[in-house]
């Protein structure tokens, strides 16, 4: 009597193995089903945010290399300004500096002669 029953007892038991083993099998696709989608999810969002980036780097330098340029043109005039500046006052100083040794220059002259009369005077007047 126990026979029978061990024998329904098995039959029952590898039914349910076979059908779990089913289920495992339809458990490993669907994990494998949804790791390919969220690999393909993130393999899209990541070439989205990918553009993004370039789109907004790029928005970015080309921001950067106007600001540079106008940073540019404003060093380069101030630079111009400045050279004119400096230009205008080196002639004015050239000019002073020129008057000022001309002005020098007949001083020694007077100067030159006044002594060389004072000699001149002072060597007629020598009994020698």
């Amino acid at each position: 009597m126990k026979t029978p029953y061990v024998a329904l007892f098995l039959i029952a038991f590898s039914t349910v193995a076979l059908a779990g083993g089913d289920k495992v099998d339809d458990a490993k696709e669907t994990i494998k089903q949804d790791a390919r989608e969220v690999g393909h999810t993130i393999a899209r969002d990541s070439r989205q945010v990918g553009q993004t980036v370039a789109h907004d780097s790029k928005a970015v330098g080309h921001a950067v290399a106007d600001k540079s340029k106008q940073v540019g043109h404003a060093v380069a005039q101030d630079s111009r300004e400045a050279a004119h500046t400096v230009a205008e006052s080196s002639k004015k100083v050239g000019a002073a500096v020129a008057n000022g040794a001309r002005t020098v220059g007949k001083t020694a002259k007077q100067d030159t002669k006044k002594v060389g009369a004072a000699l001149s005077s002072h060597k007629t007047d020598d009994p020698k």
